[in-house]
């Protein structure tokens, strides 16, 4: 299997990617000013945030200048930082501390000595360069090269890198330096991370250390990190849940399908790093390598990144389908159309109680070679007895439609082949004495959607109520397209500029990058308003530049058909007593 480790830096980038995406660069209470925030550093330290902050707001209550507190009584200052513990030692370094700054001030003719400034001030630090700044800074009384480091990242906008608790385990966890013991880690630690992206990978960081990579009790299955993390992977621990391993991963369509059913996905392979990426923020816990399925893929190797799986539920695959779509080159001897092989060796190898591959309609013939029947004999060779049912996304509650073949097959000697899944969803255009939901409209789906005109570039937009919104950014129209456009009705136009019916949209087509035009603006529509149609929840986050995400989007499984085909599978398992017997 073609697997190459990643190098540091495109390790960095990847965890940088996934943490900004995670936790925004969260407000940690830092603040601008050199002294508050070198004071604010000095209270954090051993004691908790909410502890620290109200603390500091305290003291800035009380004592409206630093004047006031160097000349408040010690017994005062103590009572004050009580709450954080240590409460003498804090009060001795607070006050050595701004005496010093007093001090600096006086030999520089500056605070106190000036009227017009009239308090005691660090912003003699913004003309000194990095480390003369940080020499002074750590001659400070409680004052180390983290905190230092901190006031140089936060207060004075350097290019600094401080080593917390937090970043020192997550780095130590995730191999990217090799620890010499904290205290001399700072320049190893500083020196592997770009200067672009210390200060927000710090605190991404930090936010990943209280609620995730804790040093006691980590959370390991609900970290996006685990791809990078040998000590992760090995402490999420076979359970109770049916296990998926997902090949031809991509952004994780049918992947979070089958998390919704109730599975535990243990290993998702995938080449492509922007959909590797994208299933890793959005399945937490789940490790994505990226790689290709090809003839050294062995089940030996995959089992590495999954130490302590037993049993394999379900082996998932949605192979490209270029080959076999109508818009390819449909060759039916290109080594694309065969990778179907991998996917029924790999099933037999690991075991797998059950498969699933998904493609597209073409596989039924390819000219002249009839793929439906390959597919399905090369599952049974591997021992499923196997059926492909062609399903329509409509008929799941996605506003689509969307006909793709499912080969779903079930392992042992005297196993009977999965049925078809039944729909849980009546399309609208279906009879309407049909007894079950009726599938949204798309139109109403896109209604609590901010409105965006053409050429808007917004990754990230939070409403005034808290709803956030992901991947809005539109793609750039010229006048004339636009004009164009505006003379679209509904389901015409050009393959490029078709636009949407309000009901139901056609097959998202992945072959380019130009999604179709709105049902009612006069634009292309979002990679959002393609991942609403697929049936991917709003929260949903799609990894990489603008110009790729469509591909992710529109060559993903529609999560709720794969989730109902998920549930399938299982009703299937469970009705043959057998669900917990594998062999």
């Amino acid at each position: 299997m073609k697997h190459p480790q990643p190098t540091k830096s495109e390790l960095l980038d990847r965890i940088d990617e996934l943490l900004e995406a995670r936790y925004r660069s969260g407000d940690l209470g830092n603040v601008d000013d050199p002294l508050a925030e070198t004071v604010y550093i000095l209270l954090s330290k051993q004691t908790q945030e909410p502890v620290y902050q109200r603390i500091f707001r305290d003291l800035r209550h009380r004592y409206p200048l630093w004047l006031d507190v160097l000349a408040a009584p010690e017994n005062d200052l103590i009572d004050l930082l009580r709450p954080a513990g240590f409460q003498e030692q804090r009060a001795r370094q607070l006050r050595g501390l701004l005496a010093a700054v007093d001090t600096a001030n006086r030999n520089r003719g500056i605070g106190p000595a000036a009227p017009a400034l009239g308090d005691l001030t660090l912003s003699f630090l913004e003309e000194l360069d990095d480390a003369a700044a940080e020499a002074f800074l750590t001659s400070l009384p409680g004052i180390g090269p983290k905190s230092a480091r901190c006031v140089l990242a936060y207060a004075l906008e350097r290019p600094a890198f401080a080593v917390d608790t937090h970043v020192h385990r997550i780095f130590v966890r995730l191999g990217l330096v090799k620890s010499n013991g904290r205290k001399k880690d700072h320049d190893p630690f500083q020196d592997t991370v770009p200067t672009k992206m210390r200060k927000r990978l710090h605190i991404n960081l930090i936010h990943h250390g209280r609620a995730i990579c804790r040093s006691q009790n980590a959370t390991c299955g609900d970290c996006v990190l685990v791809s990078f993390c040998g000590r992760g992977r090995k402490a999420i621990v076979d359970d109770q849940r049916p296990v998926a391993v997902d090949l031809f991963a991509g952004a994780g369509g049918l992947g979070s399908g089958f998390r919704r059913a109730g599975y535990r996905v243990a290993l998702a392979v995938e080449p492509d790093r922007n959909a590797a990426q994208t299933y890793r923020l959005n399945n937490p816990g789940v490790p994505v390598i990226e790689a290709e399925i090809n003839d050294t893929t062995t089940s030996r190797e995959l089992r590495r990144y999954m130490p302590g799986l037993k049993k394999v539920t379900t082996l998932l695959a949605g192979p490209p389908c270029q080959g076999y779509s109508w818009a390819g080159t449909r060759d039916p001897q290109a080594e694309v159309n065969l990778l179907y092989r991998h996917v029924a060796r790999l099933g037999r190898a690991l075991n797998a109680q059950t498969i699933c591959l998904e493609n597209v309609p073409g596989v039924q013939r390819v000219n002249g070679h009839g793929f439906l029947t390959s597919i399905s004999d090369a599952l049974r060779d591997a021992g499923f007895a196997t059926e492909a049912h062609l399903l329509h996304a409509c008929e799941f509650g996605v506003p689509q439609h969307r006909a793709r073949y499912f080969f779903l097959g079930r392992r042992g000697k005297f196993a009977v082949a999965p049925t078809k899944p039944s729909a849980t969803h009546r399309p609208r255009h279906a009879d309407s004495g049909v007894n079950l939901p009726t599938t949204a409209r798309l139109i109403d789906l896109f209604a609590g959607l901010p409105k965006l005109g053409p050429g808007v570039v917004r990754e990230y937009h939070r409403e005034a109520d808290g709803r956030e919104h992901f991947n809005l950014s539109t793609m750039r129209h010229g006048r004339s397209v636009i004009n164009k456009i505006r003379q679209i009705g509904p389901g015409e136009g050009p393959i490029s500029y078709r636009r949407l019916e309000r009901d139901e949209a056609r097959t998202l087509i992945a072959g380019h990058r130009a999604l179709p035009v709105h049902p009612t603006q006069h634009r292309s529509i979002s990679a959002r308003e393609a991942a609403v149609i697929q049936g991917f929840p709003n929260n949903y986050i799609f990894c990489g530049p603008r110009a790729w995400q469509p591909l992710q989007v529109a060559n993903a499984v529609p999560p709720p058909l794969a989730e109902a085909v998920a549930r399938h599978l299982l009703e299937h398992l469970r009705a043959g007593n057998d669900y917990n017997r594998y062999s």
